[in-house]
């Protein structure tokens, strides 16, 4: 995996899996929810919590959990949606429309993706629990903006949070605060995909105002730059 690759260069071990919790206006808001089949732990993922008891850490029951805000369709972030009974999804379109499709036929790729989270989304669809954002830079709650263009994956998504100062949630569109710093590649949906993702990288820079306040997908120093309490980071 590309990003354990680029962890062990920058001598920071292993990747950090993580989830993200946005608070305010009445709503509790992830962006990604994690994993949960074990078959996925042949990746080395070590010191497992699950999702839904992960939140419990910051406070709100997974049952308090308004919205999911899914950044791409990988099991390590859309593998956790079934935990969270009341939420509604949210994924792009193009996302959404190729991984329960094209992905699957002869030439497509679907490296990463686990049938089971897809027939899951595909469920929640039928019960009326998802949303399908259409494409870059919309608002998708107040102060809340999904930017797409950094193609993870197929049409992989990022958050910009406006606040007292704005911040970037990259989710996998970056791995690590390396990556900003070197201008370097994380992974993408194809090589050739590779300078738009650089590119998106200094549009983030840009939108957050710093790339101190773009927050990376699987970097362990997000935990130190932040005041953090056992496994709850506090970004603010």
């Amino acid at each position: 995996m590309r990003c354990e690759e680029d962890c062990r260069t920058a001598g920071l071990g292993k990747p950090v899996y993580v989830i993200w919790l946005i608070r305010g206006g009445g709503r509790n808001i992830l962006l990604d929810s994690g994993s949960h089949l074990q078959k996925w732990f042949k990746y080395g993922m070590t010191d497992y919590l699950r999702p839904d008891e992960a939140v419990k850490l910051a406070g709100v029951g997974p049952e308090e959990v308004t919205d999911i805000v899914i950044s791409h369709a990988h099991w390590d972030h859309m593998g956790g949606i079934r935990f969270f009974p009341k939420a509604i999804i949210w994924i792009q379109k193009e996302e959404f429309r190729y991984y329960t499709g094209e992905a699957w036929q002869k030439g497509g790729i679907h490296g990463g993706i686990d049938p089971e989270d897809v027939q899951e989304l595909v469920r929640l669809n039928t019960k009326g629990r998802l949303r399908l954002i259409d494409g870059d830079n919309i608002e998708i709650f107040p102060g809340i903006r999904a930017y797409t263009g950094a193609r993870h994956t197929y049409a992989s998504q990022y958050l910009r949070i406006e606040g007292h100062t704005p911040f970037v949630l990259a989710s996998d569109s970056c791995y690590l605060y390396r990556n900003l710093a070197e201008h370097k590649a994380s992974g993408a949906f194809s090589e050739a995909d590779y300078p738009a993702n650089i590119k998106n990288q200094e549009r983030m820079i840009q939108l957050a105002g710093s790339p101190d306040r773009v927050v990376p997908g699987d970097d362990a120093l997000q935990f130190q730059k932040f005041p953090t309490q056992g496994r709850v980071a506090k970004i603010k």
